[in-house]
This record gives C-alpha cells, structure tokens and sequence, in this order.
C-alpha cells in the first residue's frame, strides 16, 4: 500500500463520536465556567477588571474552539455519508 490511506468508514464514524463527545464536555466546561464567571461581578478594581478581560478573551477562544469542531464534524458526516454513497454504488 505504498502512498495509499486506508480509511474504514467504521473509524470514521468512531471519530465522529469523539468528536461529539469532546463537544459535549466543552459546552459543560463552559457552563460552568461561565457559573463561576457570574460570581466576579462583586470584584471591584483594577485587577478585578484585568481579570474580567482575560476571562472573556478566554470565552471568545473557547467559543471559536467550539465553533471550528462543530465545522470539523459536519465535514466528517458529509464524508462519511459520501463513502456509504460511493460504497453504495459498487
């Protein structure tokens, strides 16, 4: 099998799922975050404002993180679908 890549539809479909799950655990990383986020507003200061920012530049990442393994796992599925179509038409 010189340069050629073997990929069997099952590992696809078993990235998928990590894929879903990785999702799953970073939306509840977030909530909770964003839970204990809620809890800075007493914070008054210079350095409460400081930290604010970074949390939110943290949120703005993690919601672009989010977003791009969304991305991620639609083209797998669009993939994925495109094998058992081709496999289909053997």
């Amino acid at each position: 099998m010189s340069g050629q890549l073997l990929v069997e539809l099952n590992d696809l479909r078993i990235a998928e799922k990590e894929l879903s799950q990785l999702l799953v655990r970073l939306q509840a990383d977030e909530q909770e975050a964003r839970a204990l986020y809620a809890r800075l507003n007493d914070w008054k200061g210079q350095s409460a404002d400081y930290t604010r920012e970074q949390i939110e530049a943290f949120f703005a990442g993690l919601s672009s993180r989010i977003q791009s393994i969304e991305q991620q796992k639609q083209t797998l599925i669009q993939y994925i679908e495109i094998m058992i179509q081709t496999d289909q038409e053997r």
